[in-house]
């Protein structure tokens, strides 16, 4: 996978560098890995020196057969909102990914409930079948 970290009017630091590779991207790679897909990780000052809510973190995943998958989070600090959107974009990528994924043949139905659903066994016959009864079963007493 490749990743892209840039700052915009703001200096990314080795600390925050090391950080998106812990947190983002191996937990990522954990389940998704492919040398075609690509990782951007933007980080903004919106206001500068005014303060205020404004270290954004913007993520977009584009990963090849799927559209790609954008997420913005703004907070006070550029961890908090990098922490925020990266536990976003995991859980948005393992739905698309399951999505994308064809069915196992675990998930599959019975093959008799197939039958009844597609109209091979009609419900009609099943019950016409269960009213034949021996005289022998029928005439039986209870105790």
């Amino acid at each position: 996978m490749k990743v892209l970290i840039q700052g915009k009017q703001l200096k990314i630091s080795e600390e925050l560098w090391s950080y998106v590779i812990e947190k983002l991207v191996q937990p990522l790679t954990r389940f998704y890995d492919n040398e075609a897909a690509e990782l951007r990780v933007e980080f903004g000052d919106n206001y500068g020196p005014k303060g205020g809510r404004d270290k954004e973190c913007h993520l977009t995943l584009r990963m090849p057969g799927n559209s790609a998958i954008q997420i913005e989070e703004i907070t006070q600090d550029c961890y908090a909102s990098l922490d925020a959107a990266a536990d976003r974009l995991i859980r948005v990528c393992k739905r698309d990914l399951d999505r994308m994924r064809p069915q196992s043949p675990h998930r599959r139905h019975h093959p008799i409930a197939i039958g009844l659903r597609e109209g091979s066994l009609p419900y009609g016959e099943i019950e016409e079948a269960e009213e034949e009864q021996p005289a022998e079963l029928a005439a039986v007493p209870e105790t």
